[in-house]
């Protein structure tokens, strides 16, 4: 169970959260990562140093080429999945950059994704749903992605605000109409972003601009906002859907579906939707509820995302991560660079959309192995150091590789593979890229 749960909360177990779960024990450990602020992370700041971008102002950033600043934010954000020892952080903001996507290719995000990302999701990954959905909304990225930053009370766009139904809260089972995605866009008029030619402290920033709001009275789900309810109106429908039962129901199921697996009971989303209603959308309350020990009981296996896969395969494998240009690269081959999903609903979390694309899976172990990926560093002779037989490079491989839950026929293929006393390096370099593309190592 031990190893479970660190397989579900870390980009994947290494010696050091193997030693603290094994010491902290099973709740211990989910609050260790929950009190994400108090873990040590100083290692963080030399390795984000080069990064410059990170810290600028909107008007900063659109000084720069924009590949130059979505460029560090994806490194930036690979360069924490593997160093950075707030791994259950990192996942959840993985699973909101997700649940709020902002393509970074798209116009104005280019430059704005990165405040979005300062101050929208990692600010209230562990925190309360309804404050992160708040940031969302005001985030001038996520207001250009979705075009709120051209609407206006003569001529509303519906885009944003059938997204922050279908996607950002209520989902799609509940029966709200298109009057009430209309009635929500006029409620969002005049939600846009400040030109870049007003100056360094406005230039990037949310505005209200109340002579482009729809003054008039409107009606969504029953409720109405009276003539002349200015910003607050779309405040008050963001409390609304934030605060609906359904929203609720909606981020626990996504919740399990991530942490637990596809198929999970409807007894345990109902569990952990009470806390999110009990708490006013606690996520740190609902994670909690989430990674119970009868909960990951049963958990059903999930087949690791791209990203996931490589992160882990370093991270087991002992490896380096000195730069993240081929790396970045290897993503892209494979479908799952940060932040370049075009569609609004975020990267698929299903099991069957990344099962088929095995080969740039196959081809990344099997190079990083054989030290042919640049800035990818793995020490084979490193990782199998003292050991002088095969049996003993396989127990190495099964331990630290697959956390002693390799399966009995894959273990064989690999002691088979390593053949006879000694060991060769190049058959050690072979049999640690096989390990890494096994289909064992695909799945958590």
């Amino acid at each position: 169970m031990l190893g479970t749960l660190v397989q579900r909360i870390t980009f994947g177990p290494n010696e050091h959260e193997t030693g603290l779960v094994n010491t902290l024990g099973y709740g211990g450990y989910i609050e260790h990562h929950l009190n994400h602020a108090a873990i040590p992370d100083y290692g963080m700041g030399t390795i984000l140093a080069p990064f410059t971008t990170l810290s600028m102002t909107p008007s900063q950033l659109y000084e720069l080429p924009p590949n130059q600043v979505a460029t560090e934010l994806i490194d930036a954000t690979l360069q924490r999945a593997y160093y950075s020892k707030r791994q259950l952080f990192e996942r959840m903001v993985e699973f909101w950059s997700d649940h709020f996507n902002i393509d970074i290719n798209f116009a104005h995000c280019r430059w704005l994704k990165t405040v979005d990302d300062r101050e929208v999701i990692r600010p209230h990954a562990l925190g309360r749903f309804g404050d992160l959905l708040r940031a969302s909304a005001h985030s001038p990225a996520m207001l250009y992605y979705l075009d709120n930053a051209l609407s206006v009370g003569t001529a509303p766009i519906e885009n944003y605000s059938r997204e922050l139904f279908e996607l950002h809260t209520l989902g799609t089972e509940v029966g709200y109409s298109q009057r009430d995605v209309y009635e929500a866009a006029r409620c969002l008029t005049g939600w846009t972003v400040y030109p870049t030619s007003a100056g360094p402290s406005l230039s990037g920033r949310f505005l209200y601009r109340h002579e482009w709001h729809d003054p008039g009275e409107k009606r969504v789900f029953g409720h109405i906002f009276p003539a002349g309810g200015g910003q607050e109106e779309g405040e008050t429908l963001l409390t609304m859907l934030a605060e609906h039962p359904a929203t609720a129901t909606r981020i626990a199921r996504k919740l399990c579906r991530r942490f637990l697996g596809e198929g999970v009971s409807e007894r345990i989303v109902e569990s952990v939707a009470s806390v999110y209603r009990s708490t006013g959308g606690d996520i740190k309350a609902m994670m909690r509820r989430v990674l119970l020990p009868q909960h990951m009981a049963q958990a059903t296996p999930r087949y690791k995302r791209p990203m996931h896969a490589y992160i882990s395969a370093l991270r087991a494998a002992r490896g380096n991560l000195l730069s993240t240009g081929v790396l970045r690269s290897q993503l892209n081959l494979a479908g799952h660079l940060p932040f370049n999903w075009g569609p609004p609903d975020g990267y698929p979390d299903a099991n069957e959309t990344w099962s088929g694309l095995i080969l740039p899976r196959w081809n990344f172990a099997a190079q990083l192995a054989a030290g042919e990926l640049p800035g990818l560093h793995l020490d084979v002779a490193g990782f199998f150091a003292g050991l002088a037989t095969a049996e003993e490079m396989t127990a190495r491989i099964v331990t630290l590789i697959f956390g002693g839950r390799m399966a009995p026929k894959d273990r064989d293929v690999i002691r088979e593979y390593l053949g006879d006393d000694p060991v060769p390096l190049s058959r050690q370099r072979e049999a640690l890229g096989l390990a890494l593309s096994s289909p064992g190592f695909q799945w958590y």
